[in-house]
């Protein structure tokens, strides 16, 4: 079974995957076309059969509910994927999917999804949310099973473990409740749109984060909307999120620079520790860390303020727990919960 002939590759092949007791779901491109979709069954699976037959691409779920965890090589290099396959562990079932890159299927050992696990290398492990299936039909082209056969999906391997216990420190930590889930979400957007291919990629990563650390879950649109705004910032090169880069523009570079080296080198500290927090401490605390004396200090932080790159909340002097207060200005956008 290495193809599908016709368009209706939902209908067709839907029977082929229920018949390995695995629930699909109809999808375009690499969205869902159904809400709900990660907890689909058997019987709700052959209903969208009579829905969106013509749908040109299957997705399945991953983890618990169909046993899955795909390793996702994001790479055409086929020599990372027998380096990949020789840490990762042998596998029968490998695809090629349409943008030309690379999947080994294996049994679902308890893996969570894992963007990036080592940062050096294009590879994620992906133990929840869901993939695309082959022979679907992208937005590139055609997923195409490489090795194996969807019969080969009975019987496959887990991943080594010695390589697994090498991801926990990527597995979900508690949930992200009412009142900071928008912030929360939008944040972590921000983290993987550095890893992925595209808008639609990043909206499965969000959805799944939703889906699994959310409680409750937030409105599909309004992940879709702060999907679309973190994948811009990403495009306009404006993402610092989770990255080794501290934001400068080229005016400021000029004139702060020359007219205030202190102020210049004050402001590059605030945003390497900070461009991403809606308040902090700019107190005695930092001149300190800087090795500065309080009146260096103190005119670089009111240069910075009559610049208009640092904003004073609260001006502290309270006693010794009341240090001043500031934001940034321009720092990363923030968005308020529902």
């Amino acid at each position: 079974m290495n193809g599908a002939a016709g368009e209706a590759l939902y209908a067709e092949w839907q029977p082929h995957y229920a018949a390995l007791g695995l629930p699909t779901f109809p999808v375009s491109g690499k969205r869902p076309l159904v809400r709900g979709y990660l907890n689909v069954g058997l019987s709700a699976s052959a209903e969208l059969v009579k829905k969106f037959p013509n749908a040109p691409a299957i997705g399945l779920a991953l983890g618990k509910r169909t046993n899955l965890t795909v390793l996702d090589i994001d790479t055409p290099d086929e020599t990372l994927l027998r380096a990949s396959i020789s840490q990762y562990g042998d596998t029968p079932f490998l695809v090629r999917t349409a943008s030309g890159n690379f999947q080994a299927w294996y049994r679902h050992n308890g893996e969570t999804r894992s963007i990036r696990p080592f940062s050096d290398l294009p590879v994620d492990v992906l133990g929840a949310g869901f993939v695309v299936a082959p022979p679907s039909v992208g937005l590139k082209g055609r997923y195409v099973i490489l090795h194996g056969s969807l019969e080969d999906l009975r019987r496959l391997p887990v991943m080594r473990s010695q390589v697994t216990k090498g991801l926990e420190g990527n597995r979900h930590v508690g949930s992200v409740r009412q009142g900071r889930r928008n912030k929360t979400l939008f944040r972590y957007a921000l983290f993987h749109a550095r890893h992925v291919d595209d808008e639609d990629a990043l909206l499965d990563v969000a959805r799944t984060e939703n889906e699994n650390a959310c409680l409750p879950q937030l409105p599909d649109d309004e992940v879709v909307r702060l999907v679309h705004s973190a994948w811009k910032i990403q495009q306009e090169g404006r993402n610092f999120v989770g990255g080794k880069v501290v934001p400068a523009g080229f005016g400021e570079i000029d004139r702060l620079a020359s007219n205030s080296p202190d102020a210049f080198a004050l402001l590059m500290m605030l945003r390497r520790y900070h461009n991403c927090r809606e308040q902090f401490a700019l107190g005695k605390a930092m001149a300190s860390k800087l090795g500065w004396s309080l009146p260096r200090f103190r005119a670089a932080r009111t240069y910075l303020e009559e610049e208009g790159k640092i904003i004073c909340l609260h001006p502290g002097g309270k006693g010794k727990h009341d240090p001043p207060r500031y934001a940034l200005r321009g720092a990363i956008p923030r968005t308020n919960d529902n």
